[in-house]
C-alpha cells in the first residue's frame, strides 16, 4: 500500500526489506520512502515517529520489524572539478554505488580510491563507517561531507576534521541515534601516492617493476584478491567483515604475542591486530552453525546459507567473540549495525 506525499514520491507501508540488505534477512519496514533529492529528505523527515536510514544495505543486521519510517537514500550524481594540475574535487551523491564510483574515477584518470575497490554498498555508507582496505582509509581522501541535520532541520557541510574519523567510526555513527544524514560526499583525489605496501597487494605485484605499478593495476590487484578471498554476494549473502580488528596498547599487544604468533599494524601509540587470525586460531573457519557459515577463506565473513535471522547471526558472533575473549582476553566488536526489533 502507498500514500502520496509532496514532491511526487510515495510512502509505502509494510515494505519488505529482504532485497535491500546484503544478508537477505527477512524484515519489514512499517513505512518506507525512497529519497532521490535533498528536498525530498527535508519533507520526509517531517515525521513524528522513529526515523531510520538505509543506503546500500551492506552493513546492516536487520531484525524482523522496523517501526517508524525507513528512508532509503538514493541521491545520485557525480561532479568532477579540476582544482589544480593533478587535484580534483569530486562531489558524489550518497546513493551512488561505491564500487562503480571507484571505477568511474579511475576511468577519468583520477587515482586515490583504487585500494577501496569492490567494497559493497553505496557512497553514503563509506564515511559513516570510514571504510578502509589494503592500507588505505577513506578519511585520507575526504574533503568534506554534506548532511541534513535532523535536529536543526538544516543542511550543513562538515569538514574532514568535523567528521571525527577514526577506525571504522565517524561522527555519523558515534551518536548511536541518527542526527546527521549524509546526502553528498566531496573527495579530494588525484596526486595521491600509491599504496602497495599491504602484504597481499605487495605479494601480488612482486612480478611487476616499480614503473609498471599504477592506480589501475592496484585496483585490478585488489579486485582479484577480494574475489579470491571473499564470497560472491549474489550466491552467498554477507556483510563483508563481521568483526572489527581490535586496537590494543603496545603492552596488550606484547601480552597477546606471548600467546599467539600475530602481526600488528602501528596506529599511533597503539597497535591494530587482525581479528581473522584470532578467529582462525580457534578453528572457526569453515564451521557452520544452523544457517550461518563462517567463510572458509576469510573467517571475518559470516554467510547466510538460507533462512538465517539476525538473531542467529548475533548468536554465532557472540559465540566466536566469547571464544576469542576466553583464550586471548580480547573482545571482538561487531562491524555491522543492528536495526529494528523482534516484533
Amino acid at each position: 500500500m502507498s500514500a502520496s506525499l509532496a514532491q511526487s514520491y510515495s510512502v509505502l507501508t509494510n515494505r519488505s526489506l529482504h532485497s535491500l540488505n546484503s544478508l537477505k534477512l527477512e524484515s519489514v519496514a512499517e513505512e518506507y520512502v525512497h529519497i532521490t533529492s535533498a528536498d525530498q529528505l527535508v519533507e520526509a523527515t517531517n515525521y513524528s515517529g522513529p526515523l531510520h536510514f538505509l543506503g546500500g544495505g551492506s552493513n546492516l543486521l536487520l531484525l524482523p520489524r522496523v517501526r517508524g519510517r525507513m528512508l532509503h537514500i538514493g541521491i545520485r550524481g557525480v561532479t568532477i572539478t579540476r582544482e589544480s594540475k593533478d587535484k580534483y574535487l569530486v562531489r558524489v551523491g550518497a546513493g551512488e554505488n561505491w564500487h562503480q564510483f571507484v571505477l568511474h574515477t579511475l576511468r577519468q584518470g583520477i587515482g586515490g580510491l583504487e585500494n577501496l575497490a569492490l567494497i559493497p554498498g553505496n557512497v553514503g555508507g563509506a564515511p559513516y563507517q570510514n571504510i578502509g582496505a589494503y592500507g588505505r582509509e577513506l578519511a585520507e581522501l575526504i574533503h568534506s561531507v554534506e548532511v541534513f541535520d535532523l535536529i536543526n532541520k538544516k543542511s550543513r557541510v562538515l569538514s574532514n576534521e568535523a567528521c571525527q574519523f577514526s577506525y571504522r567510526n565517524s561522527v555519523f555513527r558515534a551518536t548511536g541515534t541518527p542526527q546527521l544524514v549524509i546526502t553528498h560526499v566531496n573527495f579530494l583525489l588525484g596526486g595521491v601516492p600509491l599504496m602497495a605496501e599491504y602484504r597481499d597487494v605487495r605479494d601480488s605485484l612482486s612480478a611487476y617493476s616499480e614503473e609498471e605499478v599504477d592506480h589501475d593495476l592496484i585496483a585490478e590487484t585488489v579486485i582479484s584478491i577480494r574475489e579470491r578471498k571473499l564470497p560472491d554476494l549474489e550466491k552467498y549473502p554477507n556483510v563483508g567483515s563481521f568483526f572489527k580488528n581490535p586496537t590494543l596498547t603496545k603492552q596488550e599487544y606484547d601480552h597477546l604475542r606471548a600467546k599467539i604468533e600475530i602481526v600488528g599494524y602501528s596506529q599511533g601509540v597503539n597497535v591494530r591486530v587482525p581479528a581473522a587470525r584470532l578467529i582462525d586460531a580457534q578453528k572457526w573457519k569453515g564451521k557452520q552453525v544452523g544457517n550461518v557459515l563462517v567463510w572458509h577463506r576469510q573467517p571475518l565473513v559470516l554467510v547466510n546459507c538460507g533462512g538465517a535471522s539476525a538473531t542467529e547471526f548475533i548468536s554465532v558472533a557472540e559465540r566466536i567473540s566469547d571464544d576469542v575473549e576466553q583464550h586471548y582476553g580480547i573482545r571482538l566488536l561487531l562491524e555491522p549495525v543492528v536495526m529494528g526489533s523482534d516484533n
